[in-house]
């Protein structure tokens, strides 16, 4: 125990000034996750809807304050349907990440492990590429969170659109599969799915518990923030009904998960699969 308190007391004085500067960004998506106002969304709903109006073959019309529209599927996709709550989930959980392939880098320097050529970096040469190592992962962190988010709620709208239609077509809605049921499903498989699947091809950690991870950081901001918010408002209508159905959803995708990925690694020997994303290296 006081060792695990020495590690995170070292990692937390190392890395301050990247968690202050991941504080600052979330109290900026925290701004742009509550605005109702589609204009100042623009930055992220125009590209969701670019990239969903190509994926489905559905075009969008834009309508002043209130989203992008089809009217032939009467499907608005509204400040609500921005993504921002799930980019801002993403980009905490690559900041805070144990082990991923760019803060590794920044251990590294900070110990004194990172080499130019036979040379161990000394300060204040190693103290610059510390900072310089934690700017680029912060900005990578952003821009991964932004673009990824656009692709995953891209794919969740068209599946939005389509599978109701197709389900009502095969008479499979009943009293308890809902639309709004549905929809809420959708939601959490597709983001839910997007995430751990990020979270295993970014990570360095071999453990075969890092899926955990993602779990905290999705159940935190989907269900215990709301959780909190409720609870000091003393409002829970519906609440219980959607924590249910999040919860199960996400039971049902991590257990399918683990099971793929896992059975995987199994027959290559490994314990873990190896990531898509570079080290961040110097030159």
């Amino acid at each position: 125990m006081h060792m695990i308190k020495t590690q995170l007391r070292a990692k937390i004085q190392n890395n301050w000034p990247l968690y202050l500067a991941a504080v600052l960004v979330t109290l900026i998506m925290r701004y742009f996750a509550r605005t109702s106002d589609t204009d100042v969304l623009k930055w992220i709903l125009a590209p969701t809807a670019g990239w969903a109006g190509i994926l489905g073959g559905i075009s969008f019309e834009y309508m002043p304050h209130q989203g992008y529209v089809n009217h032939g599927y009467q499907f608005l996709i509204a400040a609500s349907c921005s993504g921002c709550r799930f980019m801002l989930l993403t980009f905490l959980m690559l900041v805070f990440m144990p082990e991923s392939r760019g803060s590794s880098i920044s251990e590294n320097v900070y110990t004194g492990q990172l080499l130019q050529g036979d040379t161990v970096l000394h300060e204040p040469h190693r103290g610059r590429k510390d900072v310089q190592c934690k700017c680029r992962w912060l900005v990578f962190c952003i821009t991964l969170a932004y673009l990824f988010t656009i692709f995953v709620n891209g794919i969740r709208i068209v599946l939005a659109i389509r599978l109701p239609i197709l389900l009502d077509r095969l008479h499979l809605f009943h009293e308890w599969l809902t639309p709004d049921r549905l929809h809420t499903l959708i939601g959490t498989v597709v983001y839910f799915t997007a995430l751990c699947v990020l979270y295993l091809r970014v990570t360095l950690t071999t453990d075969r518990n890092r899926l955990f991870v993602p779990v905290f950081w999705y159940l935190s901001i989907v269900l215990l923030l709301p959780f909190a918010k409720r609870l000091w408002y003393h409002e829970w209508t519906g609440f219980g009904e959607y924590a249910v159905s999040v919860a199960g959803a996400c039971i049902v995708v991590w257990a399918v998960v683990f099971s793929i990925f896992f059975r995987k690694a199994s027959k290559k020997g490994k314990r873990y699969c190896k990531g898509y994303f570079p080290v961040l290296e110097y030159k």
